[in-house]
């Protein structure tokens, strides 16, 4: 199934299930609670419909999470890492203790954006966006080991963590993480994909997944790529520690994901920061697009 939290002219917000040019309506959404729709998703069943398929050009879709619990971000893609490293030291050489470790730091749940929103630009020279997909919590659950971790997967999402690079620069090199430079805007969408969509193992699908600047592609990668899997994450972030339903699990940018990389690797003249008014699209298979376009600058 892929679910949706959306609403048409008018109307309230519902829970409907995506097929094909259309939303089946399956359920009205309690305003801030997201139990519903994670609860279709862990039954692995649609419900019945309430009512008859609306025509998707009609309906407008939401972030599939209208509260997100928690929302951490992961680096995973072994590419990404080395051609970041590459790009701000010269060197490639990824440490040991990445292979060993999953990493991740926790951003804010408060600034939570669906498809079509626009995304307010803060006060910063370089703005990028990141290719991700989020694995979505729909069970609680502590010191989860690998191998059961599958049971607590919701579904997956898109998930596009917009980014301040040169906040990032300065707060990156005090050494206490990413802060400021991820605190405006996060995006989620179009859907919440139950793991039937996907091809591969239990808590690591596979998916081609890329990302377009103004229809423009940038870059592409495969979920297959991620050398800790989903379930590794989720086994991680629950040692010594509690998972609930509605936490999000960031997959970390894939490579060729972001400006930063890019233009690391061919230069800024041909991949610019992000401007006002530029279309943001990130798509995966089994999900969809998740498209947000860069509002104008603040202050």
């Amino acid at each position: 199934m892929r679910l949706v939290r959306y609403f048409t002219a008018g109307g309230p917000v519902h829970i409907g299930a995506l097929e094909g040019d259309a939303v089946v309506p399956l359920a009205l959404a309690d305003h801030g609670d997201d139990s519903p729709l994670l609860e279709i998703a862990m039954s692995r069943r649609r419900p019945d419909d309430i009512g008859a398929p609306v025509p998707l050009v009609q309906a407008h879709l939401l972030s599939p999470l209208h509260a997100p619990t928690t929302i951490r971000d992961f680096l995973t893609f072994e590419a990404h890492y080395a051609n970041f490293l590459q790009g701000q030291t010269g060197s490639a050489d990824i440490p040991a203790e990445w292979y060993r470790t999953p990493v991740f730091y926790f951003t804010n749940p408060a600034v939570v954006f669906g498809p079509g929103d626009e995304i307010p630009r803060p006060q910063t020279e370089q703005l990028d966006y990141e290719l991700e997909v989020a694995v979505v919590i729909g069970r609680e659950g502590a010191d989860v080991s690998v191998a059961d971790a599958p049971d607590l997967i919701a579904g997956y999402t898109l998930f596009n963590d917009f980014s301040a690079r040169d906040i990032q620069k300065v707060e990156m090199a005090l050494g206490l993480g990413a802060s400021k430079c991820k605190d405006f805007a996060q995006s989620l969408g179009p859907c919440l994909a139950t793991p039937d969509e996907f091809g591969g193992e239990p808590g690591q699908p596979r998916a081609r997944i890329r990302a377009r600047v103004n229809g423009r592609e940038y870059g592409v990668d495969d979920l297959a790529n991620m050398t800790h899997s989903f379930a590794r994450l989720i086994s991680h972030a629950s040692t010594s520690s509690r998972l609930r339903p509605g936490d999000v699990l960031g997959s970390g940018t894939a490579a060729t994901g972001c400006i930063m990389e890019l233009a690391g690797l061919h230069g800024h003249k041909k991949y610019p920061w992000l401007q006002p008014g530029d279309v943001v699209e990130l798509e995966a298979e089994g999900i969809g697009v998740l498209s947000n376009t860069i509002g104008p600058r603040r202050g």
